[in-house]
């Protein structure tokens, strides 16, 4: 009898042990099994960004904001060549280096880039907003880049080296230039107009790092808005 009453306790933490060591087994499962979701989940995130930057894709990275649709980005021209976006005054062609030259080629302040100055970018973007926009700074990857005011009414000519004259940017600035005249003059203000397309043209400068060609490059656009306008693009194309 005595025996009986003592097998049965036995018998029932056997069982507990048993129920306790497959809960523990249940947890280490599901623990590995989160694990590989979120190192699956980082994977496939790191692979959709790198992706973004080798192939140069025109959608925004932001969209935090409705800000982001505000703005669109039609074309660009990053290349290491002549007549950016078809800007037949506007070249990169220096031949000492492979790449977008910036702080190196800043040893000769504000001038082309045929006189061993820095290069230029060019952004074709259009307000896709209800109202007008206004262009505060341009980052390049993350290096900021203001508007150039001695540029404003001025026919661009960026094909003779004339530093300081409002021809083309100086370093580290931009102008705003119209799309589709036959007489380029640059804009007289930040400010762009619902429906308006406008060619960016960016010169790099001391700030900016050489940018070897075929990598990544990323563009902000402030236009006063609570988050930036955000774009990836290739160095060394255009699209």
């Amino acid at each position: 009898m005595r025996s009986d009453m003592l097998s049965i306790p036995i018998s029932e933490k056997k069982k507990n042990l048993r129920l306790k060591s497959r809960r523990g087994v249940a947890d280490i499962i599901s623990t590995m099994m989160l694990m590989a979701v979120t190192v699956t989940g980082a994977s496939t995130l790191t692979y959709f960004v790198n992706d973004a930057f080798v192939t140069g894709n025109l959608g925004t990275v932001s969209t935090l904001d409705s800000s982001s649709l505000n703005l669109l980005l039609l074309a660009y021209d990053s290349r290491d060549s002549s007549s950016l976006l078809q800007l037949s005054d506007v070249d990169n062609e220096n031949s000492i280096n492979p790449f977008l030259c910036g702080v190196t080629c800043s040893v000769t302040p504000n001038s082309i880039p045929e006189s061993g100055g820095t290069e230029f970018i060019v952004l074709q973007i259009q307000n896709n907003s209800l109202n007008s926009i206004f262009l505060e700074n341009i980052g390049i990857n993350n290096v900021i880049h203001t508007w150039d005011s001695s540029t404003s009414g001025v026919q661009l000519d960026a094909s003779v080296n004339s530093p300081l004259t409002g021809k083309y940017p100086a370093d580290g600035t931009f102008s705003v230039i119209p799309v589709g005249l036959s007489s380029v003059i640059q804009n007289q203000s930040i400010q762009i107009e619902n429906g308006d397309i406008v060619n960016i043209l960016v010169k790099l400068g001391p700030n900016d790092s050489d940018i070897n060609l075929n990598k990544g490059i990323h563009v902000s656009f402030n236009i006063g808005k609570p988050h930036l306008v955000e774009f990836l693009i290739d160095s060394g194309d255009a699209r």
